[in-house]
């Protein structure tokens, strides 16, 4: 796999959580947008059943557009999508010995500078960005030969 890939892919599971979190907030937003049961609520505390739905809040909820239902089922499932890409990341990411995955956090997660990654390892810049061009490539070997991470990132068309 081109190192290119290998970075996009590093790329994807840092910002991976902020991605869930951003999905659960526009699920929020739309819950709070149509589920709002105040205004089904009787205030004077009478039955109203009419042959249908007989709670106020069910009624509510039979009125929720089935396109509003699709988009929250259609975010959950992107956000499961997506935890399980990261696991899928982390375990490989988790196979690599200590150097290549100090470098490869360091840099590619964390963002740090070439000068405090080698400070931090003891070792010299141009070390460093040699240990980095290794572990793309063995990162390259693993992902490229799991089938969850190949298929999600760069799916065929």
């Amino acid at each position: 796999m081109e190192r290119e890939k290998v970075i996009a892919i590093l790329r994807f599971y840092r910002d991976a959580d902020e991605s869930v979190r951003l999905n659960e907030q526009i699920i929020k937003n739309l819950k709070d947008q149509y589920y709002i049961t105040l205004k089904a609520v009787n205030m004077d505390g009478m039955p109203r059943g009419r042959g249908s739905a007989s709670s106020p809040v069910e009624q509510l909820v039979l009125n929720i557009p089935p396109s509003v239902v699709n988009t929250i089922g259609s975010i959950q499932r992107e956000n499961r999508k997506t935890v399980q890409i990261k696991e899928e990341i982390f375990s490989e990411l988790c196979r690599l010995n200590y150097q290549k995955k100090a470098v490869i956090v360091a840099f590619y997660i964390d963002g740090l500078q070439w000068e405090r990654i080698s400070v931090q390892l003891n070792y010299s810049q141009r070390q460093c960005r040699n240990i980095r061009d290794s572990a793309l490539d063995e990162l390259g070997e693993r992902f490229s030969h799991n089938k969850r991470i190949s298929e999600f990132c760069f799916p065929k068309s």
